[in-house]
């Protein structure tokens, strides 16, 4: 966070945006639903972050440039993202970004870290697919998906409910879509 706070992110608190249901009441400092709350214009969401233990800080292009790291044991990143504290299955090393809001070190460019294993290795909004990444979860009906998502019959998979306010969700209406979380201004 010390990245936004020196990039001059939005910081009063902000009234919900919508009357009634389980809106998500109103936002602290840093915290966003629509790009207009942050300084900056960049509001991000966050309830799907995953946090993967970032195993070397040498960029990446792709998976492979990776294959070669050998180690032992998964690590928790944080956040409920992948990993575990030691025992259980250990996903590979993948090529990823990771996500602003994930513990240090921040990365600004793809580094080699420890995939998921299991759907238990990412957040609970998430399941790990076959390439070891938290992805949203696979689906047949609205009843396979988590809360504030939807199953996208096109696709398969969970998706995000649209919305217009806080009213909508069971929680934030963040850049259209209901999230459990406020969204986050970031220099981006």
């Amino acid at each position: 966070m010390a990245l936004c706070l020196a990039a001059g992110c939005g910081g009063e608190a902000q009234e919900p945006a919508g009357e009634g249901g389980n809106g998500g009441g109103a936002l602290g400092e840093f915290a966003c639903r629509r790009g207009e709350d942050c300084d900056n214009d960049t509001c991000n969401p966050v309830s799907d972050a995953a946090c993967y233990e970032v195993q070397s800080a040498v960029g990446c292009r792709a998976d492979e440039d990776c294959a070669a790291m050998a180690g032992d044991g998964g690590g928790a990143g944080e956040g409920g993202g992948a990993g575990g504290s030691g025992g259980g299955a250990v996903g590979p090393f993948i090529c990823e970004m990771p996500h602003f809001t994930c513990p240090p070190p921040l990365q600004v460019s793809s580094v080699c870290v420890r995939g998921c294993a299991t759907d238990a290795d990412c957040p609970a909004t998430l399941a790990c697919a076959p390439d070891h990444r938290c992805r949203a979860k696979p689906c047949a009906a609205d009843a396979d998906c988590p809360v504030n998502q939807a199953c996208d019959p096109t696709g398969g998979a969970c998706a995000r409910k649209a919305c217009a306010s806080d009213a909508d969700c069971e929680g934030y209406c963040v850049l259209g879509q209901c999230e459990e979380k406020p969204g986050i201004c970031f220099l981006y």
